[in-house]
């Protein structure tokens, strides 16, 4: 895989067994995403902890930085002192994001090659048809592709078959000494053998290959687009609402106010964007981990008293 990223090949591979097993994508996505969420709960509850610890000495924070206002530096040894001595880490509400960066971009890529994968079997495939059938997710045609309007159900081979991602192509799990699946792409004109060495090729030989392999399954949805835009906005909707949850048990400082509220708004819009432009399998992981996110915001929520509270009583 391009850059060998571990991560990322450990999600994709993981995904792949989960899907041996049960057979069904959808299903696939579901357990996987639980049990990363049952994971990092651990994580979740940490960082209440620290939250809840940081709103008891929000105060004294507000009183130092009030004091020393004119000087910086003074204000933040004196910050780091109290909190050090509060056993409060400066990082325990940053670790929610510094988790969720990482692994949205790994399963990103994840489900990209995945769909690459899922792609190069139909072509290479006996039974292409009924695999592309099962690929049919409610209302979109080809869960491989983006749920986007303006999306053909089969990605064309100026799309699929470019320099940019042949270097990504070829590295595929998938494909790793698979020479079955490689003399398949060889004979129809997708790929060479340069001494032993397969390659996919990206000349308009091949191209017109890939489209004239491809023509039977775009005429099954003839005149179609692949989706409706309603995952990415309940990716983004979703994620925004936990976004909202989780920002109400943050501590607030002096003037009422929460800090990085701005990436409560900035990542449902990345979400969007994201899940507009990625296969539609991605779109559906990304809507199920916020949801999983809402359900355990609200119950760390119950169990862990609200900051706000916290420090009002602290004040008075």
């Amino acid at each position: 895989m391009q850059g060998d990223f571990f991560l990322t090949t450990w999600f994709l591979e993981a995904m792949r067994w989960v899907y041996a097993n049960v057979g069904n994508v959808f299903l696939t996505i579901l357990i996987c995403t639980v049990v990363l969420k049952l994971l990092t709960v651990f994580s979740d509850i940490k960082t209440r902890k620290s939250g809840a610890a940081l709103a008891a000495i929000q105060p004294e924070i507000d009183k130092i930085q009030k004091k020393y206002k004119e000087n910086p530096q003074k204000a933040q040894a004196e910050q780091a002192k109290l909190m050090k001595k509060a056993g409060v880490s400066m990082w325990g509400s940053c670790l929610p994001m510094l988790i969720t960066m990482p692994l949205f971009f790994c399963f990103i890529a994840a489900f990209r090659f995945w769909g690459y994968e899922m792609t190069i079997r139909l072509l290479t495939d006996e039974n292409s048809m009924e695999l592309f059938k099962s690929f049919k997710f409610l209302w979109i045609n080809n869960i491989w592709e983006p749920d986007n309007g303006l999306s053909p159900v089969i990605a064309n081979a100026s799309a699929f078959l470019n320099e940019s991602l042949k270097p990504t192509l070829d590295k595929l799990l998938f494909m790793k000494d698979n020479t079955a699946v490689w003399e398949k792409l060889v004979s129809m004109g997708i790929a060479e053998n340069v001494n032993g060495v397969y390659g996919f090729l990206t000349t308009e030989a091949a191209q017109a290959s890939y489209n004239a392999a491809m023509q039977p399954f775009v005429d099954v949805y003839a005149g179609y687009n692949n989706g409706w835009f309603i995952l990415p906005l309940l990716a983004g909707g979703t994620n925004l609402l936990s976004a909202v949850i989780s920002t109400k048990s943050q501590p607030q400082n002096a003037n009422g106010k929460q800090n990085g509220k701005a990436m409560m708004y900035i990542f449902p819009i990345m979400s969007f964007i994201f899940c507009l432009s990625y296969n539609a399998a991605f779109a559906i992981y990304w809507t199920i981990s916020s949801i999983c996110m809402i359900i355990s915001n609200l119950i760390l929520n119950k169990l862990f008293p609200r900051t706000g509270t916290v420090v009002k009583e602290a004040k008075n």
